[in-house]
């Protein structure tokens, strides 16, 4: 889902990036997960968007609590 202001798209795509490149150096792991009013959710796994829906939130931040 896209947002509808195409400024935090960019934005989304830029952290995105950026925390593929902190993971690729550090071996850290990351979970973001934006929920806005009105529906909007943008939910990625070490920078990589497109989570499968089936995944809970909950499911996703055990992977960060390992």
């Amino acid at each position: 889902m896209e947002h509808p202001f195409q400024e935090i798209n960019r934005a989304l795509t830029v952290l995105n990036d950026a925390l593929c490149k902190w993971e690729r150096f550090t071996g850290h792991q990351s979970v973001l997960i934006l929920r806005e009013q009105g529906g909007f959710v943008h939910r990625s796994v070490s920078g990589k968007p497109g989570v499968p829906e089936d995944r809970t939130d909950a499911e996703l931040m055990e992977i960060i609590d390992e």
